[in-house]
């Protein structure tokens, strides 16, 4: 016979396994009740930080306090367009709101180039505005002007770097060029790509930019532009490169069209160390000599 089965060896088995099995049943016991203490302590954490008053957004800021929403960084984009991005979350808890969701709305918003969106604990939401920089001005057409001479009506809007097409503001546009052969219905990566040439013709003009008030980039990468010269505003076809160097050379020669010039007058420079008349207004009728 097995000795594992003689009676006395299962009995003192069986004791020795009584307390091991009493110490693993309270270990468990131990374990539910600990699961059960944290899933507790959780509730009551997220039943307190969503219903106590002291973490919701005010419904209305109070005279004297701080804003529940404090934007910084807006100098163009609207205040109030931003703080309608939260409506939703006054007089909610402030654990509900969700920062990467009300920034991605702020950075649709115009004039918003980026933004940052944080909670500050216990009930405050900080919004920081990176705005966009408008470099050039351009016309837009805007109406029928019934005019036989001049049948549309353009009025003037902004564009940055990106080619983003920007509300006008009189007192961003004063030192800007207009910018020529860009327009809000130009597919953005075209807007994008002109935008990008006018800084790079910006750039290297920098001498020159005070005279420059318009850069025509319609048959870019071939560029364009107006110049102030001589109590006169002539257009200079730049060509594709070398864009300093041709601006250069003319105002070293400027002496030799001084008696030539006429306002919009038409030069190509793109033949380096030449200047090539392209077309030249005719000088005005003396008063009286017209025939009757």
């Amino acid at each position: 016979m097995d000795g594992a089965g003689h009676p006395a060896v299962a009995a003192r088995v069986n004791g020795l396994d009584a307390p091991r099995m009493m110490k693993f049943a309270g270990l468990t016991l131990a374990v539910v009740a600990s699961v059960f203490a944290v899933g507790w302590l959780l509730w009551s954490a997220d039943t307190f930080v969503n219903d106590d008053e002291r973490f919701k957004l005010a419904q209305d800021d109070a005279p004297g306090e701080s804003p529940a929403v404090e934007v910084t960084g807006n100098r163009n984009a609207s205040r109030k367009a931003i703080l309608e991005v939260f409506a939703q979350d006054r007089g909610r808890s402030l654990f509900k709101l969700d920062p990467e969701e009300r920034k991605s709305q702020i950075d649709l918003l115009p004039w918003v180039k980026s933004s940052t969106v944080r909670r500050i604990w216990p009930n405050r939401v900080a919004v920081e505005i990176v705005e966009r920089s408008p470099v050039a001005f351009i016309q837009v057409p805007s109406a029928v002007s019934g005019s036989m001479l001049h049948p549309v009506a353009y009025k003037p809007m902004l564009i940055d770097g990106d080619g983003e097409i920007l509300g006008f503001k009189p007192q961003n546009a004063a030192s800007l060029p207009l910018l020529k052969g860009v327009g809000p219905r130009d597919p953005f990566p075209l807007r994008r790509a002109r935008a990008r040439l006018l800084l790079r013709v910006l750039e290297e003009l920098a001498p020159y930019t005070q005279r420059i008030p318009e850069v025509d980039l319609s048959a870019a990468p071939s560029v364009t532009v107006a110049y102030e010269t001589m109590g006169a505003t002539i257009e200079l076809i730049l060509g594709e490169e070398s864009w300093r160097k041709r601006l250069d050379y003319l105002n070293r020669n400027s002496d030799r069209i001084r008696a030539i010039l006429r306002d919009r007058m038409v030069l190509d420079l793109t033949m380096d160390e030449r200047v090539i008349l392209k077309s030249s207004p005719e000088p005005p009728t003396p008063e009286g000599s017209g025939q009757e």
